[in-house]
């Protein structure tokens, strides 16, 4: 694994009812916010935080969110993304990091700063709430015996059928 020294910083809010290449079903929705479908390539998260501070009509509004390498494609259906959002969503492999607004005055934020993302970020939050990202990845030149190994720890000891 090889640095390029290219480093991105995704910011935005997703405010959009049915944002494009998303899935959403009871409270949550988890939509696509950076695709790189090239071979021998990954990207580490460096750094997340919530966009902000958000002020609308003189409060903050901050929501909490997760930072994921899953695909909203990669559920069969509505139902099956239910389940798993309601039960298996923090133990998920696909779990990068995450912002909780409710762990008060400690550090808000989670990452888990080994993971490595082959192609694809979302992000997980509460349907008609907006997220607000400010998240910054380097890009990495991988082998492609690397490529398999990052893409089989994202989806190991996952209970969807990813990739079929």
């Amino acid at each position: 694994m090889k640095s390029t020294g290219r480093r991105l910083t995704l910011s935005n809010d997703i405010t959009s009812l049915s944002p494009p290449k998303s899935i959403t079903q009871g409270d949550y929705r988890l939509t696509t916010i950076f695709e790189d479908d090239r071979e021998n390539y990954a990207w580490k998260i460096v750094d997340l935080k919530q966009l902000g501070p958000v002020v609308v009509g003189g409060a903050n509004r901050p929501v909490n969110w997760a930072l994921m390498s899953v695909r909203p494609e990669s559920f069969f259906d509505a139902v099956e993304f239910g389940v798993w959002s309601a039960n298996r969503q923090p133990f998920d492999n696909s779990l990068i990091g995450t912002y909780n607004q409710e762990w008060g005055a400690g550090n808000p934020y989670s990452l888990r700063v080994d993971h490595v993302a082959t192609n694809h970020l979302s992000l997980f939050y509460p349907v008609n709430k907006i997220a607000y990202y400010n998240i910054t990845i380097e890009e990495y030149e991988i082998s492609s015996r690397e490529e398999i190994m990052f893409k089989i720890k994202e989806t190991s000891q996952s209970l969807n059928k990813i990739g079929e």
